[in-house]
């Protein structure tokens, strides 16, 4: 549990550190606005809703992407995002809360503001083995049928979420880059859905995780990138191979992507939004992460 007095003392950390201002899309630098993914503050948004919204905007942060609703109505949330100089650019829900209630989870990223609804991980077909990591258990439980399940229920969603003014989106983890009977998850699932409907979120931490070169995937596939996370990664596998070693950290700190080389080929692809992500566990108080991830990217030149 996250005690105020650790909530306040990371608060005032972040806030000692200089805001910043949205950041211009100009040529040479960080090409849109400053973005997080609200995953990255769940506790203390669990523990101080908004404060920690307040502390997102005192750190210059002016898009989210938001992880859930932290039991408000999407229009309570929305109005929390307004006050804190915030907007909700995008709404992550995993596929089987999109399976449950397509049209609520639909109407929620509406009342957000939101123009996304990514996919946030897909379901898989049999039960999660017991005892094991989130990431190494779906790399056990799903299967090729699995991605062909869930590639046609994207194509479906993709046109309700089209018919509500919404586009639609999936968004990758390292375990959709390993191979299943021979044929890549993500592979399968960009083959099997329509490029018109279903964009992708590359998580460009997780592909580099999984074995794949970012920069070649943006290259590849331009027409269907559209959203990325902006994510340090410790250790980086052999060339293609998955890897085991899935431990995040401050973006061009102690980091292992070269995040010149991947922003310039997320430009040129026409990447429209990027959120900076930050997983647990943390080595510093969550905001001073995220204060140094936007110092690092606003004084890259591309």
């Amino acid at each position: 549990m996250i005690s105020r007095r650790t909530l306040i003392e990371a608060f005032a950390a972040g806030a000692s550190l200089a805001a910043a201002p949205a950041l211009a899309a100009d040529n040479d630098s960080y090409p849109w606005p400053l973005g997080v993914q609200l995953w990255s503050v769940k506790p203390e948004m669990d523990a101080d809703f908004d404060g920690t919204l307040r502390a997102l905007g005192r750190l210059g942060f002016r898009e989210v992407e938001t992880a859930g609703l932290h039991g408000r109505s999407a229009n309570a949330f929305r109005e929390s995002l307004d006050r804190a100089g915030l907007r909700a650019v995008s709404a992550h829900v995993a596929m089987g809360d999109l399976r449950a209630d397509p049209a609520g989870r639909i109407a929620d990223a509406k009342a957000l503001g939101a123009k996304w609804l990514v996919v946030s991980s897909p379901q898989p077909d049999r039960p999660l083995p017991q005892g094991r990591d989130w990431i190494d258990a779906m790399h056990e439980a799903m299967t090729p049928t699995a991605w062909a399940e869930n590639a046609a229920d994207l194509t479906r969603f993709g046109a309700a979420a089209k018919r509500a003014g919404l586009m639609l989106a999936y968004h990758n983890h390292p375990f959709d880059l390993a191979r299943y009977d021979g044929k890549r998850g993500l592979d399968m699932l960009i083959a099997a859905t329509d490029p018109e409907l279903v964009k992708l979120e590359l998580d460009i931490a997780w592909a580099v995780a999984g074995g794949a070169d970012p920069v070649d995937m943006l290259n590849r596939h331009g027409d269907r990138i559209r959203l990325i996370h902006v994510k340090g990664l410790h250790s980086r596998p052999e060339a293609g191979s998955y890897g085991s070693d899935f431990s995040t950290g401050v973006v061009g700190s102690d980091d292992v992507i070269d995040w010149p080389r991947v922003l310039r080929a997320a430009k040129r692809a026409g990447v429209m939004h990027g959120f900076v992500e930050q997983e647990p566990p943390h080595v510093q108080p969550i905001l001073q992460s995220l204060a140094a991830c936007r110092d690092y990217l606003r004084a890259l030149t591309l």
